[in-house]
C-alpha cells in the first residue's frame, strides 16, 4: 500500500513539474538557454564566443544588469579593456540608477590594466556605497597589501571580516599584523584561522611559519626592542635579518637586510643575508647582482665567521681608508667561497694601497677562482716582488705555476716558502713537482720531510 502511495506521490511531482516548465515562455526559456551557452563557452576559454550571446541577451533585456554583468566579464577575460569600459557606459545609461557594480568593474580593469590608485579609487567609491560588500572590501585589501601598505591592508581586511568571519581574511590580516611585528594580534588571527580553516593550504602554509617563529619570540622581540631605540644600527639590522633566517621567514629578513644594505652599501654581512633570504623565497637568480656565488647556504656561515665579519664591517664603517681591513675581509670570503666579493675588497685594497703584497696575495687568490688565471699568477708575482718574506704568497706562487705546468719555476718558488716556514702542503707540493721533472730522489727526501712533520703533529 505505501508502495503505491508513493508513486502516485512520484508521479504528481513529475507531472507538476513538467506542466510548470511547459507553461514556461518561449523567450524565458531562450533565456536560459543562452544563459547556459554563454557559461559554456566561459568554461572552456571561448570568450570571443561568449560576447555575442551576452550581447543578446542584453538585446532582449537591456534593463538586466544580470546580462551586462556578463558582457564585461567576458571582455575582461578576453582583456578587452576598451570594450569593457565602453559597455560599462553604455550599462550606466541604460540601469537607471547607475548599478554600484559599475564602479567595482571600473576598479577591476584599472587593476588589470595596472592603475593601481585609479582601481582603489573606484573599489573605495563602491565600498561606500555599499559598506556590506566583503568582495570590495577584500580586493581594497589585497591591493593594500601587495603594495606593502600594512595598516591600510589591516583596515579592509577588518571590514570584510565585520561582514564575515572568514580563513582567508584572517590568515591575510594576520601576515599584515607580522609585517608591523604586532604579534599578539597576528598569532591571534592565525588560531581563528586555524579554527575556520584547518585543511587550507595557505592556512597550513602560514601555520608552519608562525610556528617557526614562536620558537624565536623572545629573541624577535628583545631584538625589536632595541631597533626601537636604534632604528638605524646596521649590526642589530642584520643581527634581525639572520635571526628570521633561522625562524624560517626570509621575507622579513629580505626587508631586514635589505634595510642594512641600504644603510651601509660597504658593510658585506647585510649583503650576505640579503642573498640567503633571496634563495629562501626562490629569487636566487637576483644573487647574481650581488655577486653572490651558488650555492650558498646558511649553513656555510659559522658563528665564529659571522662575528668576525660583523667585526670587520664595522671596521671599515669607522676607516674607510684602511687597505688591512678589506685584506682582511677579502681573505675571509675567500674562505667561504665567494671570489666575487673578495675580489671587490682585494682590488679596493689594492687601490689603497697598490704596494700592498697581502692585498696581491688575495687578489691572486680571488682572480684564479673566477677563472682568470694569467692574471693571478701576474698578481702574486708582483707580492713577492713587494715582500719576499711572505711566505703565502710564495707557496700559491709555486701552485700557480704547478697549474701552468711550469714545475721548475713552481719548485724554486715553493723553495722560497720552505726556506721561510716549513708546511706540509708545500712539501707535497714540491714532490709531486720533483717527481714531474725526474728528480727522484729529491721527491723522497721531501717525502719523508712531510711524514716526519704529519708524524710530529699527530703526537
Amino acid at each position: 500500500m505505501n508502495f503505491f502511495h508513493s508513486r502516485k506521490i512520484d508521479i504528481f511531482i513529475g507531472a507538476l513539474t513538467l506542466a510548470l516548465f511547459g507553461c514556461e515562455p518561449q523567450n524565458v526559456r531562450e533565456e536560459k538557454a543562452l544563459r547556459r551557452q554563454f557559461v559554456r563557452e566561459m568554461q572552456n576559454h571561448s570568450y570571443e564566443s561568449a560576447i555575442p550571446i551576452a550581447r543578446e541577451l542584453i538585446k532582449r533585456d537591456p534593463n538586466s544588469s544580470r546580462h551586462w554583468r556578463l558582457l564585461v566579464r567576458a571582455q575582461m577575460r578576453l582583456r578587452d579593456y576598451d570594450g569593457a569600459k565602453q559597455t560599462l557606459s553604455e550599462w550606466s545609461g541604460a540601469v537607471k540608477p547607475a548599478p554600484i557594480r559599475i564602479e567595482e568593474f571600473e576598479g577591476d580593469i584599472a587593476r588589470d590594466e595596472h592603475d593601481i590608485e585609479r582601481a582603489l579609487q573606484a573599489w573605495r567609491h563602491a565600498a561606500a556605497d555599499q559598506p556590506k560588500r566583503r568582495r570590495v572590501h577584500e580586493k581594497i585589501a589585497n591591493a593594500e597589501q601587495k603594495q606593502g601598505h600594512w595598516r591600510e591592508a589591516i583596515e579592509e581586511w577588518t571590514n570584510a571580516l565585520k561582514v564575515k568571519d572568514n580563513a582567508n581574511a584572517r590568515i591575510n590580516r594576520a601576515v599584515c599584523y607580522r609585517r608591523l611585528r604586532d604579534w599578539d594580534n597576528a598569532f591571534s588571527d592565525l588560531r581563528h584561522a586555524q579554527k575556520l580553516a584547518p585543511n587550507d593550504q595557505r592556512v597550513q602554509h602560514w601555520s608552519q611559519t608562525f610556528d617557526n617563529i614562536a620558537k624565536y619570540l623572545d629573541e624577535l622581540r628583545e631584538l625589536e626592542a632595541k631597533l626601537a631605540a636604534l632604528p638605524g644600527d646596521v649590526g642589530l639590522l642584520g643581527d634581525s635579518a639572520l635571526l628570521l633566517l633561522r625562524c624560517g621567514d626570509a621575507e622579513l629578513a629580505l626587508e631586514q637586510a635589505e634595510t642594512a644594505t641600504r644603510l651601509a652599501p660597504w658593510a658585506m654581512r647585510p649583503k650576505l643575508l640579503q642573498a640567503l633570504a633571496l634563495i629562501g623565497l626562490g629569487r636566487a637568480k637576483e644573487c647574481d647582482r650581488l655577486s653572490i656565488k651558488q650555492p650558498f647556504r646558511l649553513e656555510s656561515l659559522t658563528p665564529d665567521f659571522l662575528e668576525v665579519l660583523s667585526r670587520l664591517d664595522s671596521a671599515i664603517s669607522v676607516e674607510r681608508k684602511n687597505p688591512d681591513h678589506f685584506i682582511a675581509r677579502a681573505w675571509q670570503l675567500n674562505e667561504i667561497a665567494q671570489p666575487l666579493l673578495a675580489l671587490q675588497d682585494a682590488e679596493k685594497a689594492v687601490e689603497l694601497d697598490p704596494k700592498s703584497a697581502g692585498a696581491l696575495a688575495e687578489l691572486s687568490y680571488a682572480l684564479t677562482k673566477v677563472g682568470r688565471g694569467n692574471e693571478a699568477l701576474e698578481k702574486i708575482k708582483s707580492a713577492t716582488e713587494l715582500d719576499p718574506s711572505l711566505v703565502s704568497a710564495w707557496q700559491y706562487r709555486g701552485e700557480l705555476e704547478m697549474q701552468s705546468g711550469n714545475h721548475v719555476a713552481a719548485i724554486e718558488s715553493l723553495s722560497r716558502a720552505l726556506a721561510i716556514q716549513q708546511t706540509p702542503a708545500a712539501l707535497e707540493k714540491r714532490e709531486e713537482c720533483y717527481r714531474r721533472v725526474g728528480l727522484f730522489a729529491r721527491a723522497e727526501e721531501d717525502h719523508r720531510a712531510l711524514l716526519q712533520i704529519t708524524a710530529g703533529g699527530s703526537r
